[in-house]
């Protein structure tokens, strides 16, 4: 019973990522443990509770996602935990988030605060923005990146300027690759059982905004070059997701739909050939 209510945390889809946002932007104003602990501990928090009211309110559309049932990435519905259960524990992450963020500092409290309620709206069933066409894909990227990387500058007592604007700028547009990725590769899953921006618009061109997010992405970065002195990390962290980002979406949808180098058509001659 306890191994699913820690499943409905989804450690696994967070952990690798959007975890390390608030963390890293710390370092940016200060290279104290003790902030960088705290600031971890309250990332933990929202970002579970994200997840948390993500799959409460996605509990009949999960039942239809045949991945999602095989990997259990939703407990609740699979009837393993209970609701009353899983409202206690977001309300008890809640509680932890807001009361590190107040010891903090007031802005940073203000910050995640925000994240909060945008994850929120993203999911609870009277805003429903995870349904909405473009407000699902802006959502994700204020409430993944934007606000928690805002989040981990000031609770660290940093103060907001256009550097720091900047920063947060591609850490939203990166969030927004991530969640329209997402979509793509779970397209064929969501037709017809839910609504975001790729299944209406469409798979193809749900591809072209992927591509022009990425260039977006490039330009502000040049441009970022030009005009700022970045820290080594933020610069080699940001090249590094220049290329991660599209690599992972090629190597997820390899993964979802099976594609084997082996089964082109060139092999299968190549193959031929070599028997004769």
């Amino acid at each position: 019973m306890i191994f699913n209510y820690l499943q409905m945390l989804r450690p696994k889809d967070w952990v690798r990522g959007f975890f390390w946002i608030p963390v890293l932007a710390t370092f940016l104003v200060s290279y104290s443990l003790k902030v960088a602990l705290i600031v971890s501990m309250i990332s933990f928090c929202t970002l579970a509770y994200a997840y948390i009211i993500n799959n409460y309110f996605d509990v009949e559309i999960d039942k239809k996602h045949e991945r999602k049932i095989k990997a259990n990435k939703n407990p609740l519905a699979q009837g393993s935990v209970t609701e009353r259960g899983t409202l206690f524990i977001m309300m008890l992450l809640l509680f932890f988030s807001f009361a590190l963020a107040a010891y903090m500092n007031l802005i940073g409290f203000i910050f995640v605060v925000l994240s909060v309620i945008t994850s929120t709206l993203y999911s609870i069933k009277k805003v429903r923005l995870k349904e909405k066409t473009g407000a699902d894909i802006i959502s994700h990227g204020l409430m993944g990146g934007f606000f928690p990387f805002l989040a981990g500058v000031t609770l660290a007592g940093g103060i907001i300027d256009f550097y720091i604007l900047s920063v947060g700028f591609l850490f939203f547009l990166i969030n927004c690759n991530a969640l329209l990725s997402h979509q793509v590769i779970d397209y064929d899953q969501d037709l017809g059982n839910t609504q975001n921006t790729t299944t209406r618009i469409g798979r193809k061109m749900s591809f072209v905004f992927l591509i022009l997010i990425q260039f977006v992405f490039l330009l502000c970065f040049l441009v970022m070059l030009k005009h700022f002195i970045l820290k080594w990390w933020i610069y080699y962290l940001f090249i590094f997701l220049l290329f991660w980002v599209p690599f992972d979406c090629v190597r997820r949808a390899r993964k979802v739909f099976k594609i084997q180098v082996k089964n082109y058509l060139p092999f299968h001659l190549i193959k031929s050939k070599l028997r004769f």
